[in-house]
Order: structure tokens, then C-alpha cells, then sequence
């Protein structure tokens, strides 16, 4: 059994909640980085098992996460 947890707080994913899907990526180059995170319009468990999925719990810590991930960018 897969067992999905927050990315944001850590808190599993019980069977019955809606929760927040995204496929994060990174792209680095000889000049410049690039990150981004893709918020899928719905749960799919074919890309929540993807290496690159990113779960949320709730908006909250979804916002926490692209905050760490994103802190220091220039805008």
C-alpha cells in the first residue's frame, strides 16, 4: 500500500480527502535555474506515485511549500 504525506506538514493522506496534486521540476543550466510547480485541476493516482508529484494537505501548506521553494527568486 502507498501511503501519501503532506509535503508541506507531514500529515497522511487518508483515503476519503481531496487533496492538492502538483508535479514539481527543476531545470538547471550553465546561466540560470529554473523552477516549477504544476497544480493539477485533480487527484490522479498515476501522477501522484511520479517521482516528481508534490502533495498538499490543504492551500495553506501548498503556500508554505512555494514559499520555501521559491524564497530568494527574483520575481
Amino acid at each position: 500500500m502507498i501511503k501519501f504525506a503532506c509535503d508541506g506538514c507531514g500529515r497522511t493522506k487518508k483515503a476519503e480527502e481531496s487533496w492538492i496534486l502538483g508535479l514539481a521540476a527543476e531545470s538547471i543550466g550553465v546561466q540560470s535555474a529554473r523552477r516549477e510547480v504544476n497544480i493539477l485541476s485533480s487527484w490522479a493516482e498515476p501522477e501522484a506515485v511520479h517521482p516528481l508529484a508534490v502533495h498538499f494537505c490543504s492551500d495553506r501548506c501548498k503556500e508554505k511549500y512555494m514559499r520555501k521553494l521559491f524564497k530568494g527568486e527574483a520575481a
